[in-house]
């Protein structure tokens, strides 16, 4: 692991030992290997990585209905739709338990009565279109999705580091990172961890929400007292930094940049073995997280024929 902690410069570093070549080092700079083979190569790896995890990080996002408006936008990191829900009927409060009391249910599009909603796009759609009514004062929307992975990787040092709030909840990211890029697609970075990389602690936490306006992502839980609050701190923003993760992202790497530079058939046998055994083991390491009620089908779910009206 690089000195740093960086997820990213370890990445680096690894490639650059894979791949080891003369003209290498004065060819591709670290920021180029950032934004043009290690994105594609963690976004690769995340996909196949997160499809069994028993790990997802669950994210909220609210839609407020428009009468006889069909689609809404929906964030540049959804990856999968689990629900569409409220949770207090017509309140708009949400309860202590979060238990939800409504459901959107999809049915097919050529459902008699309307498919309710399905996604187009970068759009979730609703049919019949939403309506307001007196009975139907709520017209908000929980979104409960998962992140795609797909977003600009970063860490900034300290020379340019980002700021943590006074109560550790939020973090304001910085301009111009050291190495990767700010990515300014809404709430893109929702979903991936804050990586905090300076005192004798390194801490890590999930993000929830993120402003591209305003450079402030928001985390699910606050950092400890261990971090200084109220100042700036050298971090970076990526997916969690298991050894596995690391290894499987710096081998697909190799193989993507060995392809441009050529590399012979038994060097690509040998990083393409390598991959395999770590996408296997992170893959395993995710699968298998949950286990006290083990793989299988619930029957006592929303989605069970016997408990929908």
């Amino acid at each position: 692991m690089d000195d740093t902690g960086s997820l990213l410069k370890t990445v680096i570093e690894r490639v650059r030992g894979y791949l080891d070549d003369a003209d290498f080092d004065a060819k591709y700079t670290d920021q180029f290997l950032v934004k043009h083979v290690i994105m594609p190569a963690l976004v690769d790896v995340w996909s196949r990585v997160s499809m069994n995890a028993d790990n997802p990080v669950m994210l909220s996002y609210d839609i407020t209905f428009v009468d006889d408006q069909e689609c809404y936008v929906l964030p540049a990191c959804v990856g999968e739709v689990h629900e569409i829900v409220q949770y207090t009927g017509l309140t708009g409060s949400q309860p202590s338990n979060g238990v939800p009391t409504d459901d959107l249910y999809p049915r097919h599009e050529m459902s008699v009565g309307g498919q309710i909603w399905r996604i187009e796009g970068n759009m979730l759609c609703f049919r019949p279109w939403p309506q307001y009514t007196t009975a139907n004062t709520n017209m908000t929307w929980t979104v409960r999705y998962t992140t795609n992975g797909d977003m600009s990787p970063h860490y900034s040092s300290a020379s340019a580091p980002g700021t943590l709030s006074s109560d550790r909840t939020q973090f304001t990211l910085a301009a111009s990172p050291t190495l990767g890029q700010l990515d300014k697609r809404e709430n893109a970075y929702a979903g991936q961890i804050l990586r905090i990389l300076d005192g004798s602690v390194f801490e890590e936490r999930v993000i929830a929400t993120y402003d591209p306006a305003t450079r402030v992502a928001t985390l699910k839980r606050p950092f400890s007292s261990s971090v200084t609050a109220n100042t700036t701190h050298a971090y970076e923003v990526a997916p969690a930094r298991a050894q596995g993760m690391v290894e499987a992202i710096a081998l697909a790497a190799s193989l993507k940049l060995g392809a441009w530079r050529k590399i012979s058939q038994a060097q690509n046998q040998l990083l393409t073995q390598q991959y395999r055994a770590a996408i296997k083991t992170i893959g395993d390491n995710f699968a298998n997280m949950q286990m006290r009620t083990g793989k299988g089908y619930a029957k006592d779910t929303r989605d069970n024929p016997r408990w929908r009206p």
